[in-house]
């Protein structure tokens, strides 16, 4: 929808709700930019998840995703996704 019309804040509320975050094992935030970056996305949800890495490779981010995410409830938000 159109920028300004309080989508995102909408979002940030049931994200930071006391239910989400006891019902989901992790959650996570990543705004996404322009250009769209396939790469940069992934490298913001591990490193939600892990912290800083040198998460270059697509191959190894997507494999240290599925390592991170296997058999967990997890909540992500990809804000300003156009």
């Amino acid at each position: 929808g159109m920028g300004g019309l309080g989508k995102t804040t909408l979002a940030r509320l049931i994200f930071n709700h006391k239910m989400i975050k006891e019902h989901f094992d992790e959650t996570i935030w990543v705004c996404v930019s322009i250009p769209f970056d396939i790469n940069k996305i992934l490298r913001a949800i591990l490193q939600s998840l892990k912290g800083p890495g040198g998460y270059d490779n697509r191959e190894i981010l997507l494999r240290e995703l599925k390592k991170e995410m296997y058999g967990k409830r997890y909540f992500l938000v990809l804000d300003d996704v156009d």
